[in-house]
């Protein structure tokens, strides 16, 4: 898409011309939610269903060293770049921004409402310290802090694993965390909001923040009327070798799951109503 002076802006205040005897090569991209698969092909419907706005790419190059690639990911909000940024997180740093992670060559952070990640082709000394400069200067560029989302501070905090947390509105990711279905049985949109934390003892715990109380009711009948019958004679019950509670709590669903025992589950559920209040 064209660049606008806004954009360019936008792009000259946050990243660096040069760095590190890296320079900027080639005009900088920019992308909306109208040409994003051009771009991440495959992998656009992640942003997306979070809600993106923008994304800004640059590449800088040096002789006889490698690329180095920056993404600026403009979510819309900081729960939604928060939500990006943990969809996949296998440890959470402190580093830069307002949570990051480091992984042979690949940094990402998250900071307010923009989600950036920082690729060198090849890791490399010069490489990598590279792009931690930047990282450092982008993240010196945005010096507003964004909330974490206030859901996501209702998962009790006893033997919460602080890397398994996500936040999300699409019931794909659930489906992906915590196998229920393949449909969308728990009725869920773009208007709902979902926490989910796993714990020391392996349970899974899930609250959904529907946008009223009729439609949180609403689907908790509807699950137990067509989808798990057991909600009516159990509490805690078994299926497909998951042991499974539903807790209506309106407008909060909650759902707590566990695959080896379904010990301490009415006890999960019961602090996590105590958050909810």
């Amino acid at each position: 898409m064209q660049i606008t002076s806004e954009d360019s802006s936008f792009m000259t205040d946050i990243l660096p011309d040069t760095l590190n005897g890296w320079r900027s090569e080639g005009s900088d991209q920019i992308y909306t939610a109208e040409n994003l698969y051009e771009f991440i092909n495959g992998g656009a419907e992640l942003y997306l269903s979070y809600g993106f706005k923008k994304l800004y790419h640059r590449t800088y190059v040096r002789k006889d060293y490698p690329d180095i690639l920056v993404d600026v990911f403009d979510m819309g909000s900081a729960a939604n770049a928060f939500g990006v940024f943990m969809h996949t997180r296998e440890k959470v740093e402190a580093a830069f921004g307002q949570g990051s992670e480091y992984v042979q060559g690949f940094l990402n952070f998250w900071k307010d409402r923009f989600y950036i990640s920082i690729l060198t082709m090849a890791e490399t000394p010069q490489s990598k310290a590279a792009l931690f400069k930047l990282a450092a200067q982008i993240d010196a560029q945005i010096p507003q802090k964004g909330e974490i989302p206030d859901l996501v501070r209702k998962l009790p905090q006893e033997g919460l694993k602080p890397a398994s947390v996500r936040y999300f509105h699409h019931y794909i990711w659930l489906n992906s965390y915590l196998y229920l279905s393949h449909d969308n049985i728990l009725n869920i949109s773009e208007k709902e909001r979902i926490a989910l934390g796993k714990y020391s003892d392996g349970s899974t715990l899930v609250i959904i923040q529907y946008e009223n109380i009729e439609k949180a009711k609403n689907s908790y009948q509807t699950l137990g009327q067509k989808y798990f019958p057991e909600m009516k004679k159990n509490d805690v019950f078994k299926v497909r070798n998951i042991f499974l509670t539903f807790n209506l709590h309106p407008p909060y669903l909650i759902i707590a799951a566990n695959d080896q025992s379904a010990d301490g589950l009415k006890k999960l559920v019961q602090k996590t109503i105590a958050q909810l209040k």
